[in-house]
């Protein structure tokens, strides 16, 4: 098993610049730790004092301040950016990192943001499938011309080639039907949402195994689990657990669990959003030894040889405490198979 560390992109009190200092320790400590890369989600129109919104651009600062590591996002939702302007981003942060860049894409959820980017929300999929037309006809290196549905672009040439050929490593955030079988088509990974349980993944993984099937693609699959290790299970729910239970309540409001998928999530309140009732398959928490154990039972569950891990949440562990985790994390868990 691998394992990415999934960084935060905001926190409680504080300013940006304190947390981007904050974010250049902790990429340090993870390659430091074994990690093999940092990734960035993304995230608009935050309150208070906001958050990081351009992860790409963080991105290159930190490749500078963690030289070795990987970084990537987790994702990017696809369908606000514009697609040349995402490849030449792509292009100059995969040269700058010689080759270390992964560029994780979803088709996004918050429809606020869709209305902030003039995006229609519910043309996101279509949108999101112009994009990757375009990526690839972009790192492809030669003049091309696209007429889609959404976009339309005359003339284009994108210079210079990615150092990565034939193009940096995309992974694909999905768990639809279509998004499974979008991942199996045109990524190099799948990428499975933090909010279903190993259960639900492990029968969503079968699905995209059947599609990379169809399309004769390899199935490689990643989880984005939350994580903290301490003592055992018991002192990581007491001291972390809140953190993560109160990031997974605010997706549960916002709606990002499925009663399609996670039934519970229709029939309960915010009372009944408990960490008991959330924390099993999603939340990678214990000592080391119980942290291995359960990592390699949710990758023979899921076939998933990738875990993009998420210590920190806006609310803690406060970022000392992160730091000594990560070191721990790397010498209790990566470093003994």
């Amino acid at each position: 098993m691998r394992y990415g560390l999934v960084l935060p992109i905001a926190r409680g009190g504080g300013d940006i610049a304190g947390l981007l200092d904050e974010l250049a320790a902790e990429a340090r400590a993870a390659a430091a730790a074994g990690f093999d890369a940092v990734l960035l989600p993304e995230f608009h129109q935050a309150r208070g004092a906001g958050a990081v919104v351009s992860p790409l651009l963080v991105l290159a600062h930190l490749a500078a301040e963690a030289p070795g590591i990987r970084v990537g996002t987790a994702v990017l939702a696809g369908p606000l950016h514009h697609p040349v302007r995402l490849a030449e981003d792509a292009i100059m942060l995969d040269h700058l990192t010689r080759g270390r860049l992964v560029l994780g894409l979803g088709i996004g959820h918050q429809e606020a943001d869709f209305a902030a980017f003039g995006v229609p929300h519910d043309r996101r999929a279509e949108v999101l499938d112009e994009v990757l037309d375009v990526l690839d006809a972009a790192f492809a290196g030669g003049p091309f011309a696209y007429e889609g549905r959404h976009l339309r672009l005359a003339s284009v040439g994108v210079t210079p080639r990615p150092f990565t050929l034939p193009r940096p490593e995309i992974w694909i955030g999905a768990h639809s039907r279509q998004g499974l079988d979008r991942a199996a088509r045109r990524a190099d990974r799948w990428l499975a949402d933090p909010q279903r349980d190993v259960t639900t993944i492990a029968r969503l993984a079968e699905r995209y195994r059947s599609r990379c099937a169809v399309h004769g693609t390899a199935p490689r699959v990643a989880l984005f689990r939350e994580a903290w290790i301490a003592g055992d299970r018991a002192e990581a729910a007491r001291d972390w657990g809140p953190h993560a239970l109160a990031v997974h309540r605010l997706y549960w409001h916002v709606g990002a669990y499925r009663p399609g998928l996670e039934p519970w999530s229709a029939a309960i309140d915010r009372d009944g959003f408990t960490l008991d009732r959330v924390a099993p398959g999603r939340f990678l928490m214990g000592s080391g030894d119980e942290i291995r154990a359960e990592a390699a039972a949710w990758g023979e569950a899921t076939g998933a040889d990738y875990m993009a891990l998420r210590f920190r949440h806006p609310g803690g562990p406060p970022h000392a405490a992160v730091l000594e985790a990560l070191a721990r994390f790397g010498d209790e868990v990566i470093a003994r198979p």
